[in-house]
């Protein structure tokens, strides 16, 4: 299975999509950006997947791992399927 999804962690709560496809353009085309937000408080929730169409690109993505983005430091994985409740 090829993975092209990364996970972002420790995010500014008031990122947008709109940074974050800026800042992660150059590491190839983005097909999807999942930004979650709080339903109480409508900011982000602190993270998000962004989906790339080729997997060498989300690969080439983790370089931003320990990095900073926003005066934040960012943690940056390849994302994992979703474990589902037994």
């Amino acid at each position: 299975m090829s993975n092209n999804k990364i996970y972002l962690n420790n995010l500014d709560t008031s990122v947008t999509d709109s940074q974050l496809k800026d800042h992660f353009a150059e590491y190839g085309e983005i097909t999807e950006i999942n930004l979650p937000l709080d339903k109480k408080n409508k900011q982000t929730k602190g993270y998000a997947f962004i989906t790339f169409a080729q997997q060498s690109s989300a690969e080439n993505a983790l370089k931003q791992d320990g990095k900073t983005f926003l005066d934040r430091t960012i943690t940056v994985q390849m994302a994992t399927e979703k474990r589902t409740k037994k």
